[in-house]
């Protein structure tokens, strides 16, 4: 059956993270569900070998792969010759920005997404993030609470496997814990040792979830269980089709990535799961006379504050004696959640940081990922003279750290060799004037790092905001079951929705709110069935 003659109970596009969950949900509730995936249909075996390493690939290696056409991708560390096929081709895929504002877009278009190279670090969000302006006294009041979430966190923990231990530790909620992940030697006497010495301080087993070696997401191979799920790859949406009189969602419009040829697809219900800015692109594009600057605009919040983790990295060496292997999963092994709130601070929410020690090789590693607060002026718009190479527009993204974020970038410089001292491990301070000395490795981190050290806008790979949720339809583009206010068939469930970024990696609860609101449109389309 041609795309133009189909019909289903739903359409979801994007197979990523929220992509996937929202397939498994819809056809296990007994919908009918084509999944729309801009990509190729990764195969299993040939695309990244069993133990392959993720990284690594120096300055001339990414020179080679920019001239290729990867000139964005290759800002990305995870990118190596075994991964380069998991990022996009830039030339095809463009996008534009503001003079000043260099935004990193890193993206994945096969079937998985960007789920191929995420290291399933996934701690929950709290009230401290959710109820922000409440209970911290800065930031934003999202529609919900955590105990409104707390149920589909459940849910998606028990179908993937996560490592962790209980900790008690307020704004990281424990979960369903499947036991404790493994540490070496050296991360239980850091842990020991940061408690011990820094009292404000908590460290905790990091919630990762547990390795899948299948190429295809778990909750889409349940998916595809039921019978009642279609998945169509390379079929890269352009826009939404809109009935004139109600304004609500018909289907969706599709081009061919091989044919470059235009498609249709009708549907009862579409929920987007794109990735936050892709997600927003659609529905920019989506514009007709009932909806003249996009679905999803009449407040005109639409593309608003977006935002990405503020993220810094700290490193040293270990002793060779330290070094352990055979881990189930890579990473970091311990997490220290935002002890901000106990710190003395100019700059509001916090962040948390990953550590791993000694992990297959001598080194150290703390990563810290922190909360950018969402601004009007970081946003999203479509650049009217550039298109992508099937003729759709592409997206203008305009963000930067405020001085708020430039704060916290600056604590963290500070707090992450103290943290590191107090657990026990040795700081070189010569490190960093000893790299830039050496022109290639100085060339590789300008890649990635600013000129103030921290990763660029982007760089994090945790983009949200865009399409964020409210309370009304004047002051948002969803509400709390991420259902668009003005189409009420249109869902937005990845990224886009977020109202502030939290400090958490955002993944696990973008899963537990497609997981919510897709039970939502499960029950709502059995009310209309009967």
């Amino acid at each position: 059956m041609s795309g133009s003659e189909s019909r289903y109970d739903a359409i979801v596009v994007g197979s990523g993270a929220s992509g996937s969950w929202a397939a498994k949900e819809l056809s296990e509730g007994g919908m009918r569900v084509v999944l729309l995936e801009a990509g190729r249909n990764a195969e299993t075996d040939a695309e990244l070998p069993s133990g392959a390493d993720t990284g690594g690939m120096g300055i001339v290696g990414r020179a080679k792969s920019a001239v290729q056409g990867q000139h964005v991708q290759i800002r990305c560390p995870a990118f190596s010759e075994n991964t380069k096929r998991f990022f996009v081709n830039d030339r095809e895929n463009p996008y534009t920005t503001a003079p000043g504002n260099t935004f990193v877009w890193i993206r994945g278009r096969q079937l998985g997404g960007r789920l191929h190279l995420w290291l399933g670090h996934a701690p929950r969000m709290s009230n401290s993030e959710f109820k922000a302006a409440s209970v911290r006294g800065d930031g934003v009041d999202w529609p919900l609470t955590y105990e409104d979430v707390a149920p589909y966190y459940d849910i998606v923990e028990r179908t993937l496997g996560v490592y962790g231990e209980p900790a008690g530790i307020p704004n990281c909620p424990d979960g369903q814990f499947i036991g404790p992940l493994k540490t070496t030697k050296i991360e239980d006497a850091f842990l020991t040792n940061v408690e011990k010495r820094l009292p404000n301080v908590r460290v905790t087993s990091a919630r990762k979830v547990k390795r899948d070696a299948d190429r295809v997401p778990l909750p889409l191979r349940l998916a595809l269980a039921t019978g009642r799920l279609d998945i169509w790859t390379d079929a890269v949406v352009s826009r939404l089709l809109v009935e004139a009189r109600s304004g609500r969602a018909t289907g969706v419009e599709y081009i061919d990535r091989l044919t470059k040829t235009t498609q249709v697809v009708h549907g009862k219900v579409v929920v987007l799961c794109a990735s936050a800015i892709e997600t927003v692109r659609i529905l920019l594009n989506s514009r007709s006379a009932t909806h003249p600057s996009g679905v999803g605009d009449s407040s005109g919040q639409l593309g608003r504050y977006l935002c990405d983790h503020v993220a810094h990295i700290r490193s040293g060496k270990v002793s060779e004696k330290d070094v352990e292997s055979d881990f189930a999963v890579p990473g970091a092994g311990l997490y220290i959640p935002s002890f901000c709130d106990n710190e003395s601070k100019n700059f509001p929410g916090g962040y948390g940081v990953e550590v791993q020690i000694g992990r297959g090789i001598p080194v150290w590693v703390m990563g810290a990922y922190g909360e950018m607060q969402p601004r009007y002026q970081n946003h999203i718009s479509l650049d009217p003279n550039v298109k992508d190479a099937w003729g759709i527009p592409v997206a203008k993204i305009e963000c930067s750290h405020s001085q708020n974020e430039l704060n916290m970038i600056a604590h963290m410089s500070r707090m992450l060799p103290e943290i590191a001292r107090a657990g026990g491990l040795p700081v070189d301070e010569n490190r960093d004037r000893r790299a830039r000395g050496n022109i290639s490795d100085r060339l590789l981190r300008s890649l990635f790092l600013t000129n103030y050290r921290a990763f660029r806008p982007g760089g994090a790979i945790h983009e949200t905001g865009g399409a964020r949720m409210g309370d009304a339809p004047d002051n948002s583009v969803v509400n709390s079951y991420c259902q668009c206010w003005d189409a009420d068939n249109v869902f937005v469930t990845d990224g886009a929705c977020f109202v502030s970024s939290g400090f958490q990696n955002p993944t696990l609860t973008m899963m537990a709110l497609t997981v919510r609101a897709c039970r939502f449109i499960v029950s709502d389309y059995a009310k209309c069935a009967n």
